[in-house]
């Protein structure tokens, strides 16, 4: 897992609420080549968890999702994955990325608890 830095996470431009954690996701494995070399599809994904998220927030979130899903894809700011900089920690632009329906657990008070958030079809080189 990475802890968040000081730069802003972006859809479509817009700044979300800073996550609790982010992470790459590890892609699945396709298929073995016959030199027992792995095969992976080449899309990555990234994501997004909240522990708490106030109401406002939360809707926000889901309306930002609606959007996005009326056009299929959006540009997302993020921590760029490691070989695509070279730097310790900076954040970078991709587009054509799709986003999962925001999910998350019980309310607790007037907080939503456990939001994640997936963003797909993430293209890194």
């Amino acid at each position: 897992m990475t802890t968040i830095a000081q730069d802003k996470y972006r859809i479509n431009g817009r700044e979300i609420l800073t996550p609790s954690e982010g992470h790459w996701l590890d892609r699945e494995l396709l298929d073995v080549q016959g030199d027992n070399r792995p095969i992976y599809a080449a899309p990555r994904a990234y994501e997004l968890t909240w522990e708490l998220m106030d109401y406002p927030e939360w809707s926000a979130l889901h309306m930002l999702y609606q959007q996005v899903e009326a056009s299929g894809t959006c540009v997302v700011r993020l921590p760029a994955f490691p070989y695509a900089t070279g730097t310790a920690w900076a954040f970078r632009e991709y587009s054509g990325c799709t986003l999962a329906e925001p999910m998350s657990d019980a309310f607790f008070s007037e907080y939503v608890t456990n939001v994640t958030l997936l963003i797909a079809n993430i293209r890194v080189v």
